[in-house]
């Protein structure tokens, strides 16, 4: 096959079904592409879902978590292991995507976050026959909501709705997910009623409880998992804004989401622990998901973690017939960082390569062609970036000046040119693959001051 123009239909074969199943996608833990990795050395042998599993088993009550994850790291396929795993231990389980439910480019307010999460936990159990499979105490909590803002008298006819919605609790519903204005105005509405608020979520919560232990007996606990919360993020216009709202929402308001007997997991901006520091204390544990570690601060290989990364990718396709040795490949998963959603898009990538030449094993220059395609999207940075980069780089430390700023560094983590680490505590790096144009950056900047 060497030197031909075209792939054989056997190789054409393997290269689309290893592209294929290297999709970027949530895994349940009994996909057998599922590897655990945040067990083990590769994760300093502390691993998060365990830890919120063991948490919930110690507080036999109710209790409250954070979960943070940068995407493209799993979150979402660990929230699945944790659902299964607390199945196993005799849990019931809601995974509540609120994406769903929630405008996640504007700012928000407890108001209509406490809505959103009855709202998405009724509509969770209404679905599903085996956990409940009707709506609580005979009704939805939308039209609860709705009830709630008659008797308070906050006025949804006020509201700018579609004409074609006819069902109030429908329109609140829509309205919060799609309409920044009308939750700009129902937050206006609810401030003087947010006691009375809370109160009806927490009665609400308590009768989803009791609901779910009438069906399956007194002794089972309900796990509500809240999804998605982490992906709130504003625009260049209300940045500030919106990091402001998460942050009073997580630390002014933790007190109202804790639920009676219920645990609560919500996911939350990696972003917020830097932010606020103290927002950990406020729950009953605090967890976050890095990178897998490639190598050490000191820029020595971690083999654990490149282990790791070679199980995953061998478990999709095998790797061997890409490369042309152990070398090249692993030269790919240091060049990735440990950053899964990156390290799949480059092996996509080269696969895709093999077929425009018709030969595999691919060679090292087509390798850092595909490697320099991936970094163009890293590309160009600034030098104010490249300041901040740098820094981080030697401090392995966020680096964050002052509160005002934490926008940039957001768009760094959204934008993974920083990645997270754990050695115990996290600690942050440079995606390798800019580490070479941040100190061309910095150094070309530093010859201009001294030339003048």
């Amino acid at each position: 096959m060497l030197g031909s123009s075209f792939v054989e239909p056997a190789d054409e074969d393997f290269l689309r079904t290893f592209y294929q199943n290297l999709a970027d996608r949530p895994l349940e833990p009994q996909n057998p592409w599922y590897v655990p990795i945040y067990s083990g050395p590769a994760s300093s042998n502390a691993d998060p879902v365990q830890r919120l599993a063991r948490g919930m088993r110690w507080t036999p009550l109710e209790s409250a978590q954070l979960f943070s994850g940068f995407r493209g790291t799993g979150k979402s396929t660990e929230l699945r292991r944790l659902r299964l795993l607390l199945e196993q231990q005799g849990f019931k389980v809601v995974l509540c995507d609120m994406k769903n439910y929630l405008n996640l480019s504007t700012p928000i307010d407890i108001s209509d976050f406490l809505i959103s999460i009855a709202g998405a936990l009724s509509d969770a159990l209404a679905e599903d026959e085996e956990l409940l499979g009707e709506d609580v105490a005979e009704r939805g909590y939308w039209v609860r909501a709705v009830d709630f803002m008659k008797r308070t008298q906050v006025n949804l006819g006020n509201l700018q709705l579609a004409a074609q919605i006819e069902d109030a609790s429908e329109s609140l519903k829509i309205g919060l997910r799609q309409d920044p204005t009308f939750k700009q105005i129902l937050q206006e509405h609810m401030k003087g009623h947010l006691g009375g608020l809370a109160d009806d979520v927490r009665m609400f919560m308590a009768e989803c409880v009791k609901a779910v232990r009438r069906k399956h007996g007194d002794h089972r606990n309900l796990v509500v998992l809240f999804d998605s919360i982490e992906q709130i993020r504003g625009s260049s216009v209300n940045d500030a804004e919106v990091f402001s709202s998460v942050e009073t929402l997580f630390v002014g308001h933790s007190d109202k989401l804790k639920f009676q007997g219920m645990h609560a997991v919500y996911t939350v901006p990696p972003w917020l622990k830097i932010r606020s520091p103290g927002v950990s204390k406020l729950f009953d544990s605090s967890f976050l998901l890095p990178c897998v570690k490639v190598r050490q601060q000191d820029g020595k290989r971690f083999e654990a973690g490149l282990d790791v990364l070679r199980t995953i990718v061998t478990k999709r396709g095998d790797w061997q017939q890409l490369f042309a040795g152990q070398e090249d490949f692993d030269h790919v998963l240091l060049q990735t960082g440990g950053y899964l959603r990156d390290l799949f898009r480059a092996l996509q990538n080269m696969l895709m390569s093999a077929a425009d030449r018709g030969s595999m094993p691919i060679d090292r220059e087509a390798i850092e062609l595909e490697l320099s395609e991936l970094r163009n999207d890293y590309l160009p940075i600034s030098i104010a970036d490249a300041r901040w980069l740098r820094k981080v780089a030697r401090s392995h430390e966020a680096e964050l000046p002052e509160h005002g700023e934490l926008p940039e560094l957001s768009r760094y983590f959204d934008t993974h040119l920083l990645l997270c680490y754990r050695n115990g505590s996290e600690w942050y790096d440079l995606h390798p693959l800019i580490r070479e144009a941040v100190d061309r950056v910095v150094k070309r900047e530093q010859g201009k001051k001294a030339d003048s």
